[in-house]
């Protein structure tokens, strides 16, 4: 099956996600994003893996009749630990840290936010190369700092607020 090549020792995978969001909001205001999150991996044995994630988002709406936009970079190195694997699947976690920094280009404030945790996931094999992937939620600690505001949280998030979908080959 795809899923024992995948977690055989030795091989690379490479991937990712991509996303779209739009979305109106009373009054007129609206909400327009996309992200770009490549992947690459390596996975060490039968179920461990380490990769990273390096990604673009950027996003734009209204307030107040003012038209903003929002750029962001993310990098993520992440250890995968897989479990229950099977002939059509896995389930796995991905531990690890996840640091963001954008920038709102119509008032210069800028963000910083640094999660560390766990992000659950399954993956779907569609060939024996090729995996669908998804991501569900989030346990950990999030540290969030916009322009002079700091925040520090502890989350243990499994709606689906948090889903990230995403494509893996293996090489």
């Amino acid at each position: 099956t795809m899923l024992t090549q995948a977690q055989t020792g030795g091989r690379f995978w490479t991937g990712g996600s991509i996303g779209f969001e739009t979305g109106k909001v009373k009054n007129s205001k609206s909400l327009t994003g996309f992200n770009i999150i490549p992947e690459v991996g390596y996975s060490v044995s039968d179920t461990w893996g380490i990769g990273t994630r390096l990604g673009y988002s950027h996003s734009e709406w209204m307030a107040d009749d003012i038209k903003m936009k929002n750029n962001g970079f993310t990098v993520n190195p992440f250890l995968r630990y897989t479990y229950h694997q099977g002939n059509i699947g896995s389930l796995f976690l991905d531990g690890g840290g996840t640091y963001t920094s954008s920038k709102n280009k119509t008032t210069q404030v800028k963000t910083h936010n640094l999660e560390i945790g766990i992000k659950p996931g399954v993956a779907l094999n569609i060939s024996d190369r090729v995996m669908m992937t998804g991501k569900f939620g989030f346990l950990g600690y999030e540290y969030d700092k916009t322009g002079s505001r700091k925040t520090n949280t502890f989350k243990a998030d499994f709606d689906l607020n948090r889903v990230e979908l995403g494509i893996n080959i293996l090489l």
